[in-house]
C-alpha cells in the first residue's frame, strides 16, 4: 500500500462534488497549502521541515529539500488528498526532467490557479479553458526568453559557471558544491552520483566507482508500491547487495512468465545457503499485479527479494533491446527473451559465478548498478557501438550512440556525506542531490541569472505585452502569468524576513539592474553570473506549473472513495497476514 494514500474500501458509496464554489475552494486551498509547505524551504532563508516517518522505528526526517517535503504531504480528507496527488505528480515531473525546480513549480501552480479564478470571476464570459490554452501557447516564447538570458558552461568559464549553479542550488554551501562538482568531473555528464551518509565530523569525500546508470527509478517503475520497497535508513533509496541480475527482453504482465525461473534461483540460494537472496529483474514493462506480488514478498525472510527495474524508452526502434545488451556488458548476465532464449533456461549457478554486480542503488529517478567491471566485456560492447556509429540512421541516433558509449565508459561517483547526526547528514544529502541535478541541467541547457532576476523580467515583459491587447484570453493569460511569476520571488525574500513594502522595492531594483543581482544571503549586489540557476529547472518549473493549474484550475467535478480508518486498518492486517502466508508456503 502507498504510504500517503490510504486503501480504498470496496464499497459503492463515494464522495461526488460537481463544479461549485466549494470545489474551487478545495482546489485553491489545497494548492496554496502545498505552496506554503514547499515554499517555506525556498532560498537561503528557507526553513527545514520536520517529517514523521511512516515506518516503524525510523527517526523523523528534518529536511529543506522541496521534493522530499512535497512527497510527504498528505491529507485525511479524501478530496484534499485526491487534489494533492494530482498536483504532486505534475510537480515531481520537474525534478525528473530538470532535476530541480519542484518547489518553484508548486508555488507557481498555486498562484496561477488563484489568479485564473480571480480573473474568470471578473470576466464571467471568458472561458478559463481558453485562458489556459493561451498560457500553453506562451511556453515556447518563455523558454526562448529564458534561453536568451543564459550562458553556456564551456571553455574558460566551465568550472566557474557550474560551481555557481551548484552553490545556489545547495543554499550557499561552498564546500558541498565543490565536492559535488568534483564528483561530476570524475564521471562527466553521462555518469551518476551515489550518496552515502556517514557519522562523524562534518566533511565530504569523493571517489569514483565502477558502475552503470539506468535512467529509471522507483517513481516510474514501482509507482504506488515504491514506499514498500524503500529500505535505506534515509528513506530515499532501494538498496540490494550482490543481486543476480535477470535481463528480460519483453514485458512481464503475469508472474507466471518468470515464476519458474525465480523458483530455480530460490532453490539454488537455499541449496548453497546464499547470504543474500536478491534478484534484480530488468524488463520493458511490469503490470501492477506483478509489482504487487513482488511487493508482498519483498524483505520477507523466507522468500527472495525481487526488484523490478524498467528499461528506459526512446524514439529509436528496438532501443530497449539494445540497452539490455549494453547492460549485459556491465553485469555479465545473459539477455533472455520469450522466443529463442526462455528465461526458465537460466542456470543459477553459472549466473552466480559470472555475476559482476556488487550493489544496486535505486533512487527516485535513476538506478545505479555497481559492479566489478570486466574491461574486456565493456570494450567488446563499445567496439560494437562504434561500428554502428559509422553508419547511423540519423543525427538523433548518432547522438544516442555517443551517449551510450559515454555511459559504458564513464562510471559512477560516490559522495560520502559525514555529519554528527542523522538529521544533519540527511539535510546535506538532499542539498547534494539538488546541486548534482542542477549541474547536469546547466550542462545540457545552460545557466541563467538566479535570485529572481529572470522571473521578475519575464513578469514585466508579460505585463507590458498584455497592455497592448484587447480583452481576450491571451491578455488574461499574460496578466495571470505576470502576477504568478513573482510569487516564488516573493517567497524567496519573505523567507529572509522582508516585508511586502521591502520586497516591492527590491523587485523594482532587480528590474532596473541589468548588470547585477541581489544576493539575499549576503545582503549585497553581486555580478549577474555570480548567482546562477539551471535553465531547464526554470523553464520546466514554469511549464509544469501551467500543467498543474490547467488540470485543477478548470476542473468540473471530483469523484473520490471515502476514507475509512477502520477499513484501512483491517486491510493492513489482511495484507500482513497474506504476506506471512505467502512466506510460509
Amino acid at each position: 500500500m502507498g504510504l500517503f494514500q490510504t486503501s480504498k474500501p470496496k464499497s459503492a458509496g463515494k464522495i461526488m462534488m460537481p463544479a461549485s464554489p466549494d470545489l474551487t475552494n478545495y482546489v485553491l486551498n489545497t494548492l496554496e497549502h502545498m505552496a506554503k509547505m514547499a515554499g517555506s524551504t525556498l532560498g537561503p532563508g528557507g526553513r527545514q521541515v520536520l517529517i514523521e516517518r511512516g515506518e516503524m522505528g525510523m527517526e523523523p526526517i528534518m529536511t529543506k529539500d522541496g521534493v522530499t517535503v512535497i512527497k510527504n504531504l498528505g491529507y485525511g480528507d479524501a478530496i484534499n488528498q485526491l487534489i494533492l496527488e494530482s498536483a504532486r505528480a505534475a510537480a515531481l515531473r520537474t525534478a525528473s526532467e530538470a532535476g530541480d525546480g519542484t518547489t518553484t513549480a508548486t508555488v507557481l501552480s498555486a498562484a496561477i490557479a488563484r489568479y485564473t479564478d480571480e480573473l474568470s470571476k471578473e470576466n464571467p464570459r471568458m472561458s478559463p479553458q481558453k485562458i489556459v490554452r493561451e498560457m500553453y501557447k506562451l511556453v515556447p516564447e518563455i523558454k526562448e526568453k529564458v534561453q536568451g538570458y543564459s550562458i553556456t558552461a564551456d571553455g574558460d568559464n566551465y568550472k566557474e559557471v557550474l560551481l555557481n549553479v551548484a552553490t545556489l542550488s545547495a543554499n550557499g554551501d561552498q564546500e558541498l558544491s565543490e565536492s559535488v562538482l568534483e564528483a561530476f568531473d570524475l564521471v562527466g555528464e553521462e555518469g551518476n552520483l551515489t550518496i552515502v551518509e556517514a557519522t562523524g565530523s562534518s566533511k565530504y569525500v569523493v571517489e569514483r566507482i565502477s558502475g552503470y546508470t539506468v535512467d529509471q527509478g522507483y517513481e516510474e517503475t514501482l509507482k504506488k508500491f515504491s514506499n514498500g520497497f524503500i529500505n535505506d535508513r534515509s528513506g530515499t533509496l532501494i538498496g540490494m547487495e550482490n543481486p543476480i541480475v535477470l535481463l528480460y527482453d519483453g514485458v512481464i504482465n503475469d508472474l507466471s512468465q518468470v515464476f519458474d525461473a525465480l523458483q530455480k534461483i530460490s532453490d539454488y540460494f537455499d541449496k548453497v545457503n546464499h547470504p543474500y537472496k536478491n534478484v534484480a529483474l530488468v524488463a520493458h514493462g511490469f503490470s501492477d499485479t506483478v509489482i504487487g506480488n513482488l511487493h508482498v514478498n519483498w524483505n520477507h525472510p523466507d522468500t527472495i527479494n525481487v526488484l523490478p527495474i524498467l528499461t528506459p524508452q526512446t524514439a529509436i526502434i528496438n532501443w530497449r533491446t539494445q540497452f539490455l545488451y549494453d547492460l549485459q556488458a556491465y553485469t555479465g548476465s545473459p539477455v533472455f527473451n520469450p522466443i529463442d532464449k526462455p528465461i526458465v533456461d537460466l542456470d543459477p549457478e553459472a549466473m552466480t559465478k559470472n555475476n559482476l554486480v556488487t550493489n544496486i542503488e535505486c533512487g527516485r529517478f535513476r538506478t545505479s548498478i555497481i559492479s566489478n567491471e570486466d574491461i574486456d566485456l565493456i570494450e567488446e560492447r563499445v567496439d560494437e557501438l562504434k561500428e554502428q556509429l559509422k553508419n547511423p540512421e540519423s543525427q538523433y541516433e548518432e547522438n544516442d550512440l555517443n551517449v551510450r558509449i559515454g555511459k559504458l565508459t564513464s562510471g559512477i561517483s560516490r559522495l560520502y556525506v559525514y555529519g554528527p547526526s542523522q538529521g544533519e547528514t540527511r539535510e546535506k544529502r538532499d542539498r547534494a542531490e539538488d546541486a548534482w541535478m542542477a549541474i547536469r541541467g546547466a550542462v545540457k541547457g545552460g545557466a541563467c541569472p538566479g535570485g529572481g532576476w529572470v522571473l521578475v523580467r519575464l513578469a514585466a515583459d508579460m505585463l507590458l505585452a498584455s497592455e497592448k491587447l484587447p480583452e481576450t484570453p491571451k491578455k488574461m493569460a499574460l496578466l495571470i502569468l505576470s502576477q504568478a511569476l513573482l510569487y516564488p520571488v516573493e517567497f524567496l525574500y519573505k523567507n529572509y524576513g522582508y516585508t511586502d513594502e521591502e520586497f516591492e522595492d527590491k523587485r523594482g531594483e532587480l528590474l532596473l539592474n541589468d548588470e547585477k543581482v541581489f544576493d539575499v544571503d549576503a545582503q549585497e549586489w553581486v555580478p549577474i553570473h555570480a548567482l546562477l540557476d539551471s535553465v531547464p529547472a526554470v523553464t520546466e518549473a514554469i511549464e509544469n506549473s501551467i500543467s498543474i493549474a490547467s488540470l485543477l484550475g478548470t476542473i468540473g467535478g471530483i469523484i473520490s472513495f471515502n476514507r475509512n480508518p477502520e477499513s484501512d486498518r483491517r486491510e493492513q492486517i489482511l495484507e500482513r497476514d497474506f504476506t506471512k502466508a505467502i512466506g510460509g508456503n
